[in-house]
C-alpha cells in the first residue's frame, strides 16, 4: 500500500466518525480511535474544561473538514474517481451539521459530540469559519455536489453572513459573538487584525453574494474589499504559522476565483505567487526536520487524555474563565506543527494558479508520509499531507 493510501486510511479510519461526519483532533491514550476519550455531553454542555473545547480533541473539526474537502475534490479532479462522491458527501454532512446544530443561526461550533450529535462548545474562531467556507466553496462548485447539498450550503452561508453583518460592528469590537451572545477569544473580523486576516470577512460576503445572487451581499463585500486587499497584499511579511498562511491563501484564492474585476485578480495573483515561492522550500525544511531519528520519536509521542492534562488559567473572556492545556503537556506538538506544515506549505504553493510545485518537493511530502508510523502516530496533522498531495496530483 502506498504512503498516500496509508495516510488516507489513517485519517478516515481513526479520526473520522460517521455519527457526525467529522474528523477529530487526536488519539488519546492507547485507543485506536479519535473519539474514544472526548468529554461526555454533560460536561460539554457545562463548558468543561473550557468554552472552546481546547485540548479535548474536538476543537478543530471544521479546520479538518475544509482541508479534507479540498483534498477530496482535488483527488476527484486529478483521477476522475467517482468514489470521491461518497467521501465528499460524508464531509458535507458534517459541515452542514456543524453549521446547523446551534439554536443561534450562523454560529459554527468547532466540533460536535458524536455521542448525541448535538453537544458542542459555545466558542469558536474565525479560523474554523475560514476553512469551512473554503471547503464549502470548493465542494459547491465541484462536480461532486448535488442540488440539495448546494442548497444546504447556500442556506448555511447566508445564515453566517446574517450573523456577521449583525455582530461584526464597532460596538462588539468588530467581533462575531459566542453562542451565548458574548465576545469570545478569536472572533475579531475587522479593525486591528494581522494582515493575513482581513480578507476573511469579505470572503464570507463574497460567497453569500455569489451563491444567492443577492445584491445586498455584493454591497457588503465591496464595502470591505478594497481595504482588505490593501491590508492583506501590501506587505512583505510572511507568517511563521503555516496554518494561518494557508488560511490566508484560501481567502485570497476565493477572491481571485469569484471576483471578476481584473485589477483585483491581478493583485490576488501577485500575492499567491509570492506566497508560493516563499513557502514551498519551507516544506522541505520541515520534512528534513522530521525525517531523523529524533523526528521519528516526536512522531510517536502520545497524547494525554484531556482529563489527565494540566490546565492553566488563560483569562476571562465574555465574563467566563478559560482554562487551557499547559504547552508542556503537549509534547507531541514537536511533530504536529512541522508535519502539518509540510502539507500546508505544499498546499499554499499549489493554490497559486499556474505555479507548478517542484517534483522534489512533492516527492519529499510523499516520503514524509512513508516515514510516519501510523500504528503509533496520534494527531490529525496527516490531513494536511493529503491536501498537499492531491492538490499537486495533476
Amino acid at each position: 500500500m502506498s504512503s498516500v493510501e496509508r495516510t488516507w486510511d489513517f485519517v478516515w479510519g481513526r479520526l473520522f466518525d460517521g455519527r457526525t461526519g467529522m474528523f477529530y483532533n487526536h488519539l488519546a491514550g492507547e485507543d485506536a480511535h479519535g473519539t474514544k476519550y472526548l468529554p461526555p455531553p454533560e460536561l460539554i454542555q457545562r463548558q468543561i474544561p473550557n468554552p472552546g473545547g481546547y485540548g479535548t480533541g474536538m476543537e478543530d473539526c471544521m479546520l479538518n473538514a475544509g482541508m479534507m474537502m479540498d483534498a477530496v475534490v482535488a483527488r476527484h479532479g486529478a483521477t476522475g474517481d467517482r468514489g470521491m462522491e461518497e467521501y465528499a458527501s460524508e464531509i458535507c454532512r458534517g459541515m452542514i451539521l456543524a453549521a446547523s446544530v446551534s439554536p443561534k443561526k450562523g454560529f459554527l461550533p468547532r466540533g460536535v459530540s458524536p455521542v448525541d450529535g448535538k453537544s458542542h462548545y459555545m466558542d469558536t474562531s474565525r479560523d474554523q469559519y475560514t476553512n469551512w467556507l473554503y471547503g464549502a466553496y470548493r465542494f459547491y462548485y465541484s462536480a461532486l455536489s448535488t442540488e440539495a447539498q448546494r442548497a444546504d450550503i447556500c442556506r448555511c452561508v447566508l445564515a453566517m453572513a446574517e450573523k456577521f453583518c449583525a455582530e461584526v460592528i464597532p460596538e462588539n469590537g468588530y467581533s462575531f459573538l459566542r453562542e451565548d451572545g458574548k465576545t469570545g477569544v478569536v472572533g475579531k473580523m475587522w479593525g486591528d487584525l494581522g494582515f493575513h486576516e482581513y480578507l476573511r470577512l469579505p470572503m464570507l460576503y463574497l460567497l453569500a453574494w455569489k451563491l444567492s445572487g443577492d445584491a445586498r451581499w455584493k454591497d457588503e463585500y465591496l464595502k470591505y474589499r478594497d481595504e482588505a486587499l490593501s491590508r492583506t497584499l501590501d506587505t512583505e511579511s510572511f507568517l511563521d504559522n503555516t496554518y494561518a498562511a494557508l488560511q490566508c491563501q484560501f481567502s485570497v484564492r476565493t477572491v481571485f476565483d469569484l471576483d471578476e474585476e481584473p485589477r483585483v485578480r491581478e493583485m490576488c495573483m501577485e500575492h499567491m505567487r509570492k506566497n508560493a515561492v516563499h513557502y514551498e522550500p519551507i516544506a522541505m525544511e520541515k520534512a528534513d526536520l522530521l525525517m531523523t531519528p529524533t523526528g521519528a520519536e516526536w512522531l510517536e509521542i502520545p497524547y494525554l487524555k484531556w482529563e489527565e492534562s494540566k490546565f492553566r488559567f488563560a483569562g476571562i473572556y465574555g465574563d467566563v474563565p478559560y482554562f487551557v492545556p499547559e504547552p508542556s503537556d503537549f509534547r507531541e506538538h514537536l511533530a504536529y506543527y512541522p508535519l502539518r506544515a509540510v502539507g500546508e506549505c505544499v498546499s499554499i504553493a499549489a493554490l497559486c494558479p499556474g505555479h507548478k510545485v517542484a517534483k522534489s518537493v512533492r516527492d519529499r511530502l510523499i516520503a514524509v508520509g512513508e516515514f510516519v508510523n501510523y500504528e503509533k502516530h496520534r494527531t490529525c496533522a496527516p490531513v494536511a499531507l493529503l491536501e498537499g498531495y492531491w492538490l499537486t496530483a495533476k
